[in-house]
């Protein structure tokens, strides 16, 4: 049997100094909501055992604080009766989330124990088992924060993945802490996800595997074609005995 499993940092709602600044956000064009939408339900609706992990998905408007329309629509795309949908809200003025997305009774919720150790913010993370499979999915925190964030991470889920806002490349700000994290664990993923404005390509999503899984992954692609985001979504396979 095998397991399909994306990561993907949509980038679907304005933000950086923005949202500090706490300025109006500028609307999300509908097409490109509904185009990701639509890849990350194509991705699972055409595989058997398929989970994908999207990060930045707007929980609520920072200017009316209402529910916002694109999470609404992804509760639209993928409705209760046919998907699980899962995520953790910090708060009523929560912005953005993490979350994971499998068809009905494919994945579950996992406790605390999975969270980074800090577990805050709790909705940059979302913990759930597919197949007996335990997967943590991150947008690790950037910039000063970030090392904090980095250091918080234990190794308690088979497979960690996700926006790290860091990497093993020279430019990283928080190299060295990226290099020191999940003993316990093999990278997979070191190659460039990620276009900034000014084209640079770099890495900085990441695909965490417990050592003794990393044989039964296979076919990691990061998706280049799909110019939707200014990351690429990456999938991969895990073959379970």
């Amino acid at each position: 049997m095998k397991l399909h499993i994306m990561t993907w940092n949509t980038q679907l709602y304005e933000h950086g100094n923005i949202i500090a600044k706490n300025l109006p956000v500028k609307p999300i064009d509908d097409c490109k909501y509904k185009e990701v939408f639509g890849v990350v339900k194509k991705y699972i609706d055409g595989l058997e055992n398929a989970v994908a992990v999207l990060q930045e998905i707007p929980y609520n408007s920072n200017v009316t604080w209402n529910k916002h329309t694109v999470y609404e629509k992804l509760l639209e795309i993928f409705p209760k009766e046919k998907y699980e949908i899962f995520f953790r809200v910090q708060s009523e003025k929560q912005i953005l989330m993490t979350v994971a997305i499998a068809l009905k009774d494919k994945i579950k919720p996992l406790d605390d124990n999975y969270y980074p150790a800090n577990n805050k913010p709790k909705n940059r993370a979302v913990a759930v088992e597919i197949n007996g499979v335990s997967i943590l999915g991150i947008h690790a925190e950037n910039g000063e924060k970030n090392k904090s964030y980095l250091n918080s991470l234990h190794g308690k889920a088979d497979i960690i993945l996700g926006d790290f806002n860091a990497g093993d490349y020279i430019e990283s700000e928080n190299r060295n802490t990226f290099n020191q994290i999940l003993k316990e664990h093999i990278g997979i993923c070191n190659m460039p996800t990620k276009v900034t404005q000014s084209g640079r390509r770099t890495c900085i999503d990441h695909v965490f595997v417990r050592k003794d899984m990393v044989d039964k992954c296979f076919n990691l692609i990061v998706h280049e074609e799909i110019k939707l985001s200014d990351h690429f979504p990456v999938t991969f396979e895990y073959e379970i005995d």
